[in-house]
């Protein structure tokens, strides 16, 4: 993933939250389907696992479904693992796998792990129909939040 600089700040859609738990655990919980599919996305969707292999190359393909039925399919391949520190990846859907490219960094802090998600898109315009459509910003915060509730009522 390219460095946060300037130059890409009208491009990205950066959000982090301190989760009360290990890193390592923290980890697990983002990379581990039977996991994640308990957790990932807003409020309102649900998730379904249906091919999963972390390495660099290997893909996350998976389903959300809002609570009226909607599913989006979502693929993410991965490219970049660096275990308990780092995730680099290319997001978006069977059709088109490279809408945008995100990571997870995980940090430690006194509270626990400091998890940071950072969306990077081509360009100004492709984050802002984003954050507009997609409502990004709201959704990072919310999934960052039943990431947290997870883990911390476990």
């Amino acid at each position: 993933m390219e460095a946060a600089s300037k130059s890409n700040a009208d491009r990205e859609v950066v959000l982090s939250r301190t989760v009360k738990a290990p890193r390592a655990l923290v980890w697990k919980v983002c990379t581990d389907p039977k996991h994640i599919d308990q957790w990932w996305g807003p409020n309102g969707f649900s998730n379904k696992t249906i091919a999963h292999e972390l390495r660099v190359g290997g893909q996350w393909k998976y389903t959300m479904t809002y609570v009226d039925g909607t599913v989006y399919p979502n693929l993410v391949t991965y490219t970049e693992i660096s275990p308990i520190d780092r995730l680099v990846y290319d997001h978006g859907d069977w059709e088109n796998p490279k809408m945008f490219q995100g990571s997870l960094t995980f940090t430690d802090s006194e509270e626990g792990t400091v998890v940071t998600i950072r969306l990077l898109f081509a360009t100004k315009e492709a984050r802002d129909e984003t954050v507009e459509r997609a409502h990004a910003i709201e959704g990072g915060k919310q999934t960052l939040a039943r990431l947290a509730e997870y883990i911390e009522t476990r």
